[in-house]
């Protein structure tokens, strides 16, 4: 007798996905929605849990081994966050005009979808963050940006665009921008933590991530078979991380003493430093590989719940921050791991129906609000 559980998974992953995405898109997106999901439990229910890692000043070092590898592991996810939105907007174009959507039109869909992630960032999830005093400019306005950027610059040369993210990723660290405005400097590059305007992805550097993915899922439209590029890839970003991490200087925001200590990984995000960029895309790169080489035969049973989170990941975000953030307000207690892993599990059990549910509808019935949310 199959579960309840098995016939909603079975019932999601019979419905097509579009022509233009492999099982291994949504697999892979499912897995950071997952992982994202443990740091937001960790930041809601987790005691031990580290600072941000703002360049400005370098956040402690865990003490505790499994402390540090629950947020370290994670490193990776919000770039990728953005990498995968650039990779979607080239398949999902190119699928579109290849059913006879009109260049123009397809570029006014990417546009407004960027304008709903930002709406929906300051009026729905900017409600609490509103009744605390302040707007913040976030995860979801910030892909928003680069989602209209892309739209507007697509139709340059891949190289070009690859040439120009990789300028912005190699030389934001120069940037001065205490010249500008509070507000522009936090849209655009400057991390802000208090007042009444703050931020945390500014445009620069997080748009130039997902130029590069829109560059890689342009590429992976005319690859039979990714995989071994994809290794290539990520094997030259880690010898560019180990490069770039051992001279020291310019790109690390934070110190170390030696190699063989926790502090030699620990990076600074906010605004992400390069090597924190080059070890994010090597682990980008090697998770899309793997994950291309176990689909190619067919989505294996483990990642069907995962699958179920990446073909909704907009819906699975909105939602699972106001689950966490009604219960954290309600038990208003923080705990060690073992509860915060355990809350990370629930909420994951808890996300499959609504998740499979909205997928359902999405395809059974389209329309303004499924399409963009």
């Amino acid at each position: 007798m199959h579960s309840p559980s098995s016939a909603i998974l079975a019932q999601a992953s019979a419905i097509d996905a579009p022509i233009a995405r492999q099982g291994y898109v949504d697999a892979f997106r499912g897995l950071l929605i997952a992982h994202m999901a443990l740091d937001h439990a960790s930041l809601m229910f987790n005691a031990g849990r580290a600072g941000e890692e703002l360049a400005a000043a370098a956040a402690p070092v865990p003490g505790d081994l499994l402390q540090f590898l629950t947020r370290f592991t994670g490193v990776p996810v919000a770039p990728a966050f953005f990498f995968m939105a650039g990779f979607m907007v080239a398949l999902t174009s190119a699928a579109r005009e290849q059913r006879g959507l009109p260049h123009a039109e397809v570029t006014r869909r990417l546009i407004l979808r960027g304008l709903v992630l930002i709406a929906v960032d300051a009026l729905v999830m900017g409600l609490p963050r509103a009744a605390m005093g302040f707007y913040s400019f976030v995860v979801l306005s910030s892909i928003g940006a680069a989602i209209i950027i892309l739209a507007l610059v697509r139709d340059a040369p891949g190289k070009l665009l690859l040439a120009a993210a990789i300028a912005v990723l190699a030389l934001h660290p120069l940037l001065d921008v205490s010249a500008l405005p509070l507000p522009l400097r936090a849209v655009l590059y400057e991390p802000v933590r208090s007042g009444a305007f703050r931020s945390l992805y500014p445009v620069i550097p997080w748009a130039a991530i997902a130029v590069v993915g829109f560059v890689a899922g342009r590429d992976a439209l005319h690859r039979l078979q990714p995989a071994r590029f994809w290794l290539g890839l990520a094997g030259v970003c880690l010898a560019l991380f180990l490069a770039i991490r051992l001279a020291g200087g310019y790109g690390n925001a934070y110190a170390y003493t030696k190699v063989a200590s926790l502090a030699f990984w620990n990076f600074a995000k906010y605004p992400p430093d390069l090597p924190f960029l080059a070890w994010s895309f090597a682990a980008i790169f090697a998770g899309l590989a793997v994950l291309w080489w176990v689909t190619r035969s067919g989505l294996p049973v483990w990642l069907r719940p995962f699958m179920v989170f990446g073909r909704v990941p907009f819906f699975f975000y909105v939602v699972h921050f106001y689950v966490l953030g009604l219960a954290a307000a309600v038990v208003h207690t923080k705990w060690g791991l073992t509860q915060t892993y355990l809350i990370w599990l629930l909420l994951l059990a808890l996300m499959v129906w609504p998740c499979a549910w909205y997928y359902r509808k999405k395809r059974e019935r389209p329309n303004w609000v499924t399409r963009y949310v």
